[in-house]
């Protein structure tokens, strides 16, 4: 059975940075990238683990980390409640170790 996915507040935040900085050069090209990454989030439902342990990017929280192009993409699993949590979604070359994660 595929896992639910969740996001919270600080990542439906990140995804609409994300669009509106796209969109200040295209509009249309915003929202198929930002369907993209939906998608390449989706996949987490059905492989959980598909993204690396925090640890293994120097954060020292139980998280994985899914990266999409040049977004990182948080996320915690459950498996017991067969659930994934989307705590941000950062591109790359923002410094995510002050970042609040969750």
């Amino acid at each position: 059975m595929p896992s639910k996915i969740f996001y919270l507040e600080h990542a439906y935040t990140d995804l609409e940075t994300i669009l509106d900085h796209i969109a200040k050069d295209s509009p249309s090209r915003a929202v198929e990238y930002l369907e993209f990454l939906k998608n390449g989030i989706s996949k987490l439902s059905n492989f959980p683990y598909l993204g690396v342990m925090c640890k293994r990017k120097h954060i020292r929280r139980e998280c994985r980390v899914l990266i999409i192009e040049n977004y990182l993409v948080f996320y915690k699993t459950n498996e017991s409640s067969k659930t994934i949590i989307i705590g941000r979604v950062l591109h790359r070359s923002i410094n995510y170790k002050t970042k609040k994660l969750f």
